[in-house]
């Protein structure tokens, strides 16, 4: 049966494959004078896609790039991708040249296309929708930057820290919904549809994302009737909930401005400031602020549980970060007033940025146009991909670069250190928040969830790993994603049985010859296999989830509070409770019941 269904999906990929080909024009020639970028070969139909792993697929990628160079092409299924692993390639192109390498490619699971419809603002062509929407979020980012995001991070940091008191061991829901109540105030002003946005944001994850919505990997799935396709069906109730849940929460503020009582948001400036917008229909609104909840929730969650993941690993640096909040903050909380005198939290945010980028693979962008680059073709219609991986490894700008190191933003012998301390480090502007006209508008958000959000957390609690203690560097090797073979002491013909505790010296002679060598051959076959069983092992440290925003999967490791600071989280329970008696702190609420009707959550 399961050989009957490969073989059913292969002959569905092949047809899909010739037909594609039989309506699609014949692939222009290469202009005189340039040439081809390199890269794999790839086989018929498929293409290099049998060559790249589901998981941590960007290491594949990066290793490409190290073997045909900065800028190199690859046929996946069909399709051309270009991967640029340079910093200063990915500018000459989708900076410099942004006119033809802003657009983005189509994503086939989305039942509306994502290129020309208003629902999707950062996977949007350029259209009056873009344009409009991105006034919009300009505007709505800049009031709520200028009033401080209105202090909601510094209020969840509060819940956050209490929900890590309570429950430690469930930490990624902490920082999660931490990530989530903030996004939801400053979108809306309520805090208590953060479960509702993070269930948003997972299934529009599944979506938009190359390894997971079937339908982008067999786009033909989306035209069959649903009876036919649950890919299908699953969208369709996707769709229509994301856009029910946006026009309940525009409802919610339009009502609570009515009634005078709106708690500052995106939602309610723009509704202050409607007319000057022309929207074209009520809901893009509601679309151009959802889609920038769900982009905050996608995104900033992951780099807070990566930096506890860091720590596990790289247990040298916490005390350095430690003593820094203690001396600036003392027994009160990190405040957006501290980021000046915070020049070690910031380094801490922006390595691990480069340790873990979010976005690994970078958001592709698509090129509309032929295009060559140092007598290279590159053909219209590449789906163009600034590969964060490996921008984030370049050796002559991050040294031993596979390693979690902080200081190399605050020690002058580095080449990313700048002055002033006061205002360097810091990430605005970075690699990992896009190129060109493309830029995330929402990194200032990131940058102040981030800043308090971790910020709390250090001045609260020691992270350390169960059981044995971590290795501070080195011992992993990214290039293969295995444990590296120099950490496995390979045996001598003088190791082996001679050097057992259960063989004693004067046994060694009453062993034959013979014998004596049959056992050196066993005990180094069972060494070399321990080898390969090693080398097998997946460094902890890359156990990331798959799609297009890669988090790490949870891990165990213990949350303590730190040593004499008990009294802190007393502080915290106190502040807690008064937040919690002010109305502050509600509980989440449910919008669809059992989720078995025509509205609610579908399974992820």
């Amino acid at each position: 049966m399961a050989a009957l269904t490969l073989l059913t999906i292969i002959a569905l990929v092949t047809l899909g494959y010739f037909i594609k080909k039989a309506l699609s024009p014949a692939p222009p020639k290469i202009p005189k004078g340039l040439k081809q970028l390199p890269g794999p070969k790839g086989y018929p139909i498929l293409g290099s896609v049998p060559d790249v792993p589901q998981q941590n697929s960007h290491i594949k990628f990066a290793e490409w790039g190290k073997e045909y160079g900065p800028i190199y092409q690859c046929d996946l299924a069909g399709s051309n991708h270009v991967w640029i692993s340079s910093d200063a390639v990915a500018r000459d192109l989708l900076s410099k040249k942004g006119a033809i390498y802003s657009d983005r490619p189509h994503i086939p699971a989305l039942l509306h296309d994502n290129r020309t419809s208003a629902e999707y603002l950062p996977l949007m062509s350029k259209n009056p929708h873009w344009t409009r929407q991105r006034k919009v979020a300009t505007h709505i980012m800049r009031e709520s930057q200028n009033s401080q995001f209105y202090r909601y991070p510094e209020l969840e940091s509060i819940r956050l820290l209490k929900e890590l008191i309570d429950e430690p061991l469930k930490y990624n829901h902490a920082l999660e919904s931490f990530v989530s109540r903030v996004t939801c105030r400053l979108a809306w002003g309520h805090s208590e549809a953060s479960d509702e946005l993070k269930q948003r944001a997972r299934e529009l994850l599944i979506s938009v994302s190359p390894t997971g919505h079937l339908g982008n990997k067999l786009p033909f799935i989306m035209s069959l009737p649903d009876w036919l396709s649950p890919a299908k069906a699953w969208e369709k109730k996707r769709q229509r909930t994301e856009r029910r849940w946006f026009e309940l929460m525009q409802s919610q503020v339009e009502k609570d401005m009515a009634e005078k009582r709106a708690s500052p948001s995106w939602m309610r400036t723009l509704k202050e400031t409607w007319d000057k917008w022309g929207f074209t229909y009520d809901l893009e609104a509601a679309f151009c602020v959802g889609m920038h909840g769900i982009a905050g929730a996608l995104t900033i969650a992951a780099p807070m549980q990566s930096f506890c993941l860091a720590m596990c690993h790289y247990p040298q640096y916490l005390p350095i970060l430690q003593e820094e909040l203690d001396r600036v903050c003392g027994d009160r909380l990190p405040t957006a007033e501290d980021r000046p005198n915070l020049p070690v939290l910031r380094a801490f945010i922006r390595e691990t940025l480069r340790w873990r980028p979010p976005v690994p693979t970078g958001i592709p962008h698509f090129l509309i146009q032929d295009d060559e680059y140092n007598g290279y073709h590159i053909p219209a219609g590449s789906v163009m991909h600034p590969l964060e991986w490996a921008i984030a490894r370049d050796p002559e700008l991050f040294p031993d670069p596979d390693a979690f190191n902080p200081l190399r933003w605050l020690e002058p012998e580095y080449p990313t250190y700048r002055e002033p301390l006061t205002e360097f480090p810091n990430i605005t502007n970075i690699t990992q928040f896009g190129y060109g006209r493309r830029l995330c508008q929402g990194q200032a958000v990131a940058d102040e969830d981030l800043l308090i959000g971790i910020g709390a957390v250090a001045w609260l609690f020691d992270m350390k790993k169960v059981g044995v203690e971590a290795p501070s560097s080195g011992i992993y090797s990214n290039k293969e994603a295995t444990i590296s073979e120099e950490e496995i002491r390979t045996p001598s013909q003088h190791d082996s049985v001679m050097d057992s505790d259960d063989e004693k010296p004067e046994s060694k002679t009453k062993l034959a010859p013979g014998l004596l060598q049959e056992k050196l051959e066993e005990q180094q076959r069972l060494q070399k296999e321990q080898i390969k069983a090693e080398k097998k092992k997946v460094d902890p440290t890359l156990d990331y989830s798959h799609l297009l925003i890669a988090k790490p999967l949870p891990f165990k490791f213990d949350l303590t509070i730190r040593g004499n600071m008990s009294h802190r989280a007393q502080l915290v329970e106190k502040l807690f409770q008064e937040k919690r008696e002010e109305g502050e702190f509600t509980d989440g609420k449910n919008y669809w019941g059992d989720n078995s009707g025509k509205f609610g959550w579908v399974k992820v």
